[in-house]
């Protein structure tokens, strides 16, 4: 019996360095490894809980799109570990170009037991390559030049242009006999035409000087997605002696690089639909 406790002990105690000194460790695409040896005495640094996420949640990091790496650290050591460096470099950067990591992370002092959770900001630049960027995540010791190593790979992909259009619209108005000032709605569609998404997009409207808005003539839109078509509808009036004529109404479209906008005059007649304005 007493063999069989003494077995037990020596296995426990073998299973609990062996976790201490993990060499690596993969799970899906992800590898760990540690790249100094986990001494008795010393802190060793476990890793969990590694996850990759970027802002739309689809797994791939776009051009201008911002995404993060999060991990825990815990110290499973007998010693406190030193204050830590945590930075990410792309390790073929010469195939995948583009990846940004703004921010070098320091994590102070741990002792044994403990743990922290991190988190690495990632970022698509403009110039941005498709491919399968494999990320290197390095914590080391303030003083210690052998670091820890987290891999994983992370799909990217390039940037896609929007084109923005105006694709209908429409000037309607009710009986206006006798009213200096006739209300009038404007009607239109606004649709992405491009091969890709539209971010921080803003429509504005200005009106000749004998027409006043009765809405506020701007539109936060915000992202406008691939082939997405966003309804706007916009009530102003007119100067009732001009309302024969054809009114222009000057539409501005600006998204997140101010190049893929539109910038156009819709020449209005009441009750009238017109359409396909770049």
């Amino acid at each position: 019996m007493k063999i069989y406790y003494l077995f037990i002990l020596i296995l426990v105690t073998f299973m609990e360095r062996l976790h201490a000194q993990t060499v690596s460790g993969k799970v899906d695409n992800v590898v760990v490894s540690v790249g100094k040896d986990r001494t008795a005495g010393k802190p060793a640094l476990v890793y969990t809980n590694i996850m990759y996420k970027d802002e739309n949640s689809n797994q791939l990091l776009e051009a201008w799109e911002k995404g993060n790496i999060s991990f825990t650290i815990k110290n499973n050591g007998k010693g406190t570990s030193q204050r830590l460096i945590v930075s990410a470099e792309t390790a073929n950067a010469d195939e995948v170009k583009g990846l940004v990591y703004p921010t070098v992370i320091q994590i102070d002092s741990m002792a044994p037991g403990k743990q922290n959770t991190v988190s690495i900001p990632i970022e698509g630049s403009l110039n941005l390559s498709a491919g399968i960027a494999t990320v290197t995540v390095m914590i080391r010791e303030e003083y210690e030049y052998d670091p820890d190593e987290i891999t994983l790979d992370i799909t990217t992909d390039e940037f896609k242009a929007p084109k923005l259009q105006i694709t209908a619209y429409r000037l309607d108005a009710e009986q206006y006999l006798n009213l200096a000032n006739v209300p009038v709605k404007l009607r239109l569609v606004l649709q992405n035409k491009g091969q890709g998404p539209a971010s921080d997009t803003r429509l504005d409207i200005y009106l000749p000087d004998y027409a006043k808005p009765i809405d506020r003539p701007a539109f936060v839109l915000n992202n406008v997605g691939q082939t997405e078509s966003r309804n706007i509808e916009f009530n102003f009036s007119v100067r009732a002696d001009r309302m024969m004529d054809e009114i222009p109404v000057r539409v501005v479209v600006i998204e997140r690089h101010q190049k893929y906008g539109l910038d156009t005059i819709l020449k209005l007649r009441v009750n009238t639909i017109s359409g396909n304005r770049k």
